[in-house]
């Protein structure tokens, strides 16, 4: 045993009022609590695109998951002709549940609006506001092509005929310019690298919604303004003529979480 001397034992026990109030000092200032994010992708993506994103959301200290749908993106080898609108909405519901997830901020990026709806009519009471990043927004027996304009839904068909008998919409070559990448740059090439064909019937399966948009729970529209992706122009203009939407727009293409996603997180973490 190794004896301490008397007179260092009156200086610790001097010093130790100034260390009990550092403990009650720092719980005078709460840390900041942390949120927790789904992200939902959209057509020929995967969970990957998120990644420029989540890692600014996770390192300022919150969770994040960023599930692929069935049949695409790191799930691509599970593409089959029953999957639906339903698929991935249960796909996103299971991420929640089975993570044991509450107050979601739950984004869907482009055809990722559509499922999110879903989720929200099923599952509201674990979510904490839905954001539409420059989405697609559907009501109740509406499909995806009910919103698209019909020469780009007859085309999606078409492709889909050709390459896959019907069962996936392949790749677009070339990548739309809308989504904002210069060709030949490290994003456009790391993008399509990792695209990978969109279930058709995803596309023509109506989502079917027992309450009204977003159920109650607070939303957030994101519009990517240059340039505008015409696509989403019936959701814009539905968005629009429903109250409750908070908007926001963004001078930046389609694809902002890759090409903007400093903007985006930023847009992300000051949602309250």
């Amino acid at each position: 045993m190794t004896l301490i001397p008397r007179r260092t034992l009156l200086k610790l026990a001097a010093g130790l009022p100034a260390l009990a109030a550092a403990p009650a000092a720092l719980a005078a200032t709460p840390a900041k609590k942390a949120k927790t994010y789904v992200l939902a992708h959209g057509s020929w993506h995967g969970g990957w695109c998120w990644r420029p994103v989540a890692d600014r959301l996770q390192a300022a200290g919150h969770r994040v998951y960023a599930p692929s749908y069935t049949g695409m993106g790191d799930r691509a080898h599970l593409l089959n002709k029953g999957i639906t609108i339903d698929t991935f909405v249960e796909d996103l519901v299971q991420v929640i549940e089975t993570e044991e997830l509450q107050d979601v901020v739950l984004v869907g990026h482009s055809f990722g609006g559509i499922p999110i709806t879903g989720v929200a009519d099923r599952i509201p009471e674990r979510l904490a506001h839905l954001v539409y990043f420059d989405a697609i927004v559907l009501q109740s027996g509406q499909d995806a092509f009910s919103v698209y304009p019909k020469a780009d839904a007859d085309a999606r068909i078409a492709a889909a005929s050709k390459a896959t008998g019907g069962l996936a919409v392949p790749i677009p070559d070339p990548i739309p310019a809308a989504w904002g990448f210069i060709p030949g740059s490290a994003d456009d090439e790391w993008v399509k690298r990792r695209l990978t064909a969109h279930p058709l019937a995803s596309y023509t399966t109506p989502l079917t919604l027992k309450h009204p948009i977003g159920n109650g729970r607070p939303r957030t529209y994101i519009h990517c303004t240059q340039p505008e992706l015409a696509v989403l122009e019936a959701s814009r203009q539905l968005v629009k003529s429903q109250q409750g939407w908070r908007w926001v727009d963004i001078a930046a293409p389609h694809e902002a979480h890759i090409t903007h996603p400093g903007l985006l997180a930023e847009l992300l973490l000051g949602l309250g």
